[in-house]
């Protein structure tokens, strides 16, 4: 039974976006929706210093667009250096981190290449692509705006990508509870399922030199703890969810009380 995920290609993305990919036999980048700026698709959150609990947002500048600007048609900017901006960021906040030295010249070698990108969504796509590689996920990867998959609504068009595909299982986050019914993928044959992965480090968080937060970039996790360290942590909430009663319906089996942190589905 294949098990397919789909979230827009965003901008070095957070641990729960990777452990969907992870789980998944095949990711959708969903590139031929339209752009919000509220998203993270040029942006993404690392610490404000090293060690620091508080954090900033790094952000990529495009060229300006319309309001209904398809993610895939989104432009970098080249009259801005905001890529060598990015690089002394990371290196300044985690350059003494256990796993630095290990894996920072990956992202120091395809950072100063950013304009050689035209579009936002190629660039995304190629550090997404090169962190898989990183942790040795082989997912298979497609790209929506090549598929011939269309839905007047959100939930029927990943319905109608699964389905193309032959996947019968959907994995989601719980962002998509405000627009999403289960009947669009059961009437296809397609079993939702939602997991929650953020809720589940906010009240459980790994081993970690420093605090954690799972709303940061996975550069975070990559430098503090390593391919293995994320590994486990992909491990780890996977058999909580093969343990949980159900995660096939809207319930949550955890619930965090003390703790808010803003989350990225």
């Amino acid at each position: 039974m294949n098990t397919i995920a789909i979230h827009q290609p965003n901008y070095l993305p957070w641990l729960g976006y990777f452990y969907k990919i992870w789980v998944s036999d095949i990711f959708i980048l969903h590139d031929n929706v339209q752009y919000t700026k509220q998203s993270f698709t040029k942006r993404v959150f690392i610490r404000k210093s090293p060690r620091s609990i508080d954090k900033t947002y790094l952000s990529i500048s495009i060229k300006k667009q319309s309001d209904y600007t398809s993610i895939k048609s989104l432009l970098l900017c080249r009259n801005h250096l905001w890529h060598l901006d990015h690089l002394n960021k990371i290196y300044n906040v985690y350059h003494k981190a256990p796993y630095f030295n290990q894996y920072y010249l990956i992202f120091d070698e395809i950072l100063k290449k950013a304009l050689y990108y035209e579009s936002l969504k190629n660039f995304n796509e190629a550090l997404i692509k090169q962190i898989l590689s990183i942790l040795s996920i082989n997912t298979l990867i497609f790209s929506s705006s090549d598929l011939p998959c269309f839905g007047t609504k959100a939930d029927n068009l990943n319905a109608a990508i699964a389905n193309y595909l032959g996947c019968k299982n959907y994995i989601s986050g719980r962002g998509a509870l405000k627009y999403q019914c289960e009947d669009t993928y059961l009437e296809r044959g397609i079993e939702l399922e939602y997991h929650n992965i953020g809720q589940y480090l906010a009240a459980c968080p790994p081993k970690y030199p420093i605090p954690f937060d799972p709303s940061l970039s996975i550069l975070d996790a990559l430098f503090y703890i390593g391919k293995n360290g994320i590994l486990d942590i992909f491990k780890t909430y996977s058999l909580f969810e093969q343990n949980s009663s159900s995660n096939r319906r809207i319930q949550t089996p955890l619930v965090v009380t003390e703790q808010k942190i803003q989350f990225l589905f």
